[in-house]
């Protein structure tokens, strides 16, 4: 994100380090115009996860009744790295979404989400999941886990990940 706003000609960029989840239990104070719901959310391993995918994608990523057995709801941006290093994914055969926490507005776009089987969030750390997990409870969806540290948790284990080129 600091990439793309110094190229539209920004120079005094910011990140704050641990984000909101670290703002909010350090005690610092927030206000929301449309609080999101209580919601604890739940988070897989990915030890739980690798088995999960193995699991789907042997039964072609369907269950009875043709039901969705998993879903990866990807929440990165595509220059999380650096915008021209290709970017790694979760491999499976399974039904990848990619998206950004504002697209989950758009009811049009959040039909595109099982409510049934495993959806899995997956964004850089994990640090941003409960967001989503909890935005997307408040429309009914309660099959849904964040990734225990992200990508990069992912990645440190040597699971298997596909690269594609950023914007693919």
């Amino acid at each position: 994100m600091a990439v793309a706003l110094k190229k539209l000609g920004y120079t005094n960029i910011k990140i704050y380090n641990g984000g909101i989840k670290d703002w909010v239990d350090a005690g610092h104070p927030i206000e929301s115009t449309d609080p999101l719901p209580k919601y604890e959310g739940m988070f897989i391993t990915t030890d739980e996860l690798l088995m999960a995918i193995e699991s789907a994608d042997n039964n072609d990523c369907n269950g009875p009744q043709n039901q969705t057995l998993l879903t990866i709801l990807d929440l990165r941006t595509d220059n999380f790295l650096e915008a021209d290093h290709p970017v790694p994914a979760i491999k499976t055969r399974c039904k990848t979404i990619k998206c950004l926490l504002d697209d989950l507005i758009n009811p049009d776009f959040r039909m595109r989400i099982p409510h049934e089987g495993l959806v899995v969030t997956l964004t850089e750390t994990g640090n941003r999941d409960i967001f989503a997990m909890r935005f997307l409870y408040q429309f009914g969806y309660k099959n849904i886990k964040g990734l225990d540290f992200g990508i990069r948790g992912w990645i440190k284990l040597n699971y298997p990940v596909e690269t594609k080129e950023p914007g693919k």
